[in-house]
């Protein structure tokens, strides 16, 4: 389906390279991940599949990228934007850079389906609503007409990956999509991404620093260092028998699980305290209705001691960030 050769990318024509000599392929309905540390190129081979690349750099002439038999790179804007969206779709790794803060969840999921697909508004929001309740929104139809910043960023991930796929894509590029969020919710969008995309076949490509997350999901792994792929294979041989010295620094980097409990303990009178907090946020005035506000910290009480080290620990949603901008 996809087949990358020789891919470079450039500083202009002739400057540095950041990615040198790129090759892999992707089969229909496989899963695959480019996996390194932040500069390493990973971003840019994939954001070059769609020509996003940010000026000044350029693929070099010798660069192939081919989807399905055509050729993409050289490609006229008119003939590229056929492919966004509507056969390759791409997931970046902060949704609000997506979404558009201004315009309704509901407007944004039916942009695509208005460009890409000849129906009508019903079948659109028809559409659109049984996609929400796919992936878990408890008001679908509350959430149309709800703005980004009303969700957090696990829910508006979801929301993301929900409007790339109502256009069931042959190719989804995933690009870090779930490091700004917490264990737990990481795990949910990951999870709903393979779901979504094994019901219509679609293939993808993952774009991670995280070799140990990554392994748990895809099939085959590219590592890439200082622009360069420096081993390839299943993730499951690149996990547990590395061959190259950058990639046992990335497994040995992994996380452990600890005993904890090794800092001494602090004691004295309280530095911070607060005691039963409550936050709420106003809720959206309705027509000949009262807005009610919706409670984001319910009663928290806690101290916090000279030298002492608190973490507030929750899923994303659970009021931990307004929390702490709370007591700042």
């Amino acid at each position: 389906m996809l087949s990358v050769r020789n891919l470079s990318i450039s500083v202009g024509p002739s400057g540095k390279r950041i990615v040198d000599e790129l090759n892999f392929d992707l089969a229909p309905g496989d899963m695959q991940a480019l996996v390194g540390e932040s500069g390493s190129g990973k971003t840019m081979a994939a954001r070059s599949i769609l020509s996003l690349l940010p000026a000044p750099l350029v693929t070099t002439p010798d660069s192939s990228i081919r989807f399905e038999g055509r050729e993409l790179t050289g490609l006229a804007a008119k003939a590229l934007r056929q492919v966004r969206g509507a056969q390759i779709g791409m997931v970046f790794q902060e949704p609000m850079v997506s979404l558009n803060p201004a315009v309704t969840i509901g407007e944004q999921m039916a942009e695509g389906l208005r460009l890409h697909r000849d129906i009508s508004r019903a079948e659109i929001k028809d559409r659109s609503l049984a996609m929400l309740e796919r992936i878990q929104i408890k008001d679908p139809g509350k959430c149309l007409a709800a703005y980004p910043h009303e969700f957090s960023g696990g829910m508006r991930q979801r929301i993301m990956l929900a409007s790339v796929m109502l256009l069931k894509p042959r190719l989804l590029i995933a690009d870090e999509p779930t490091t700004a969020l917490d264990t737990l919710v990481q795990r949910d969008v990951l999870d709903l991404m393979v779901e979504l995309t094994r019901e219509n076949g679609t293939a993808v490509l993952l774009i991670s620093h995280d070799l140990g997350m990554v392994s748990h999901y895809v099939n085959n792994v590219t590592v890439m260092c200082e622009g360069k792929a420096v081993e390839q294979g299943s993730s499951t041989h690149v996990l547990h028998t590395p061959q190259h010295d950058y990639t046992r620094r990335l497994v040995d980097a992994l996380p452990k699980r600890s005993a904890g409990g090794s800092r001494r303990a602090v004691n004295g009178p309280p530095l911070v305290e607060i005691s039963n907090v409550v936050i709420d946020y106003p809720g959206r005035p309705r027509l000949f209705a009262r807005a009610e506000p919706k409670r984001a910290v319910d009663g928290v009480d806690l101290a916090i001691r000279r030298g002492e080290t608190l973490a507030l620990v929750g899923a994303s949603g659970s009021g931990k960030t307004t929390l702490g901008r709370a007591i700042v």
